[in-house]
């Protein structure tokens, strides 16, 4: 079903590409791969058009391709090991889609709640005067002391937070990216007899990871509007099973395992690997921070 219709498009009065100069019939040039009626007159909203459908897939790629993502695990990867590529959004393209938008509402978050914390505690600390016409001048000057040594102390956590925060928007991404390739390889281990080629791996990886984080941005979106992080702990629990489930489901039906308790059994010794990756590699990014905010730790 296609959200937008699209109108066709009449093609140029000669058939030959303007981009390659092949001869060809159709629409788009067999040689490069060229829209004939790009570079023709028309109208400015039909340029603005063309754009928005390369881009975002407008003609109905994008829905499709997220419905199959989200209701159907492992749909799409088979759909790819079949060669039915084109009607559906790349996995590559989908994943750095969902990816940006995941981590631009970490980020906004962190920001917030950075801005929110560190301009309340350690200012009104900080900003504690000794007054010359108080009797009891050491117990005051005492108490200030403690109190500024308190803000600075303050100051320092919340300035550390907004460098492992800095780290974390620069790096995370691409660390997230660089995970990918790992969690492949852990599945052409887990499946090395179903010898498969590691691109198809690949695929799958790409197209997980691409559910995991619309499905954490979900998770975000709801939080955010209900101004409320602390979900109940039975709801917290089944959200966190939902991944694994995903996961489960999609490898009985891209990796054909013969029974879904198989596939249980192998998501859970992924999922256990891949979290302790994760955790390795967070602890990194805090530890490159941490360095970098107090020089003189790495040589003491």
């Amino acid at each position: 079903m296609k959200w937008f219709k699209k109108k066709e498009r009449a093609l140029p009065e000669d058939t030959v590409c303007r981009n390659c100069g092949a001869q060809t019939v159709g629409r788009y040039c067999h040689e490069c791969g060229q829209d004939l009626s790009a570079g023709v007159g028309q109208p400015i909203l039909k340029l603005i058009t063309q754009v928005l459908d390369n881009a975002f897939a407008l003609e109905g790629k994008t829905p499709r391709s997220l419905a199959f993502l989200l209701l159907r695990p492992g749909f799409l990867s088979n759909e790819y090991r079949k060669g039915k590529i084109i009607r559906y959004v790349h996995p590559v393209k989908l994943f750095w889609m969902s990816t940006l938008i995941f981590f631009a509402l970490v980020i906004s978050q962190m920001d917030l709640a950075l801005s929110q914390n560190g301009n309340v505690t350690p200012n009104a600390l900080m900003n504690i005067q000794i007054s010359p016409d108080e009797t009891s001048t050491d117990s005051l000057s005492d108490n200030s002391i403690n109190n500024k040594d308190e803000g600075m102390t303050n100051e320092k956590f919340f300035e550390f937070m907004r460098s492992s925060m800095k780290y974390f928007t620069k790096f995370a991404p691409y660390a997230a990216f660089l995970l990918m390739p790992i969690f492949a390889l852990l599945l052409a281990f887990f499946f090395r007899r179903q010898k498969l080629f590691y691109m198809f791996h690949l695929v799958f990886a790409v197209h997980f990871h691409t559910f995991l984080w619309i499905y954490c941005s979900i998770l975000l979106v709801i939080a955010i509007f209900t101004s409320n992080f602390n979900f109940p702990d039975w709801l917290s629990f089944l959200l966190f099973l939902v991944p694994g489930v995903y996961l489960s489901i999609g490898f009985h039906r891209f990796y054909h395992t013969k029974t879904r308790w198989q596939a249980v059994r192998k998501a859970i010794g992924i999922g256990i690997l891949y979290f302790l990756l994760i955790l390795i590699a967070t602890f990194l990014l805090i530890a490159v921070a941490y360095v970098n905010y107090f020089p003189g730790t790495g040589n003491s």
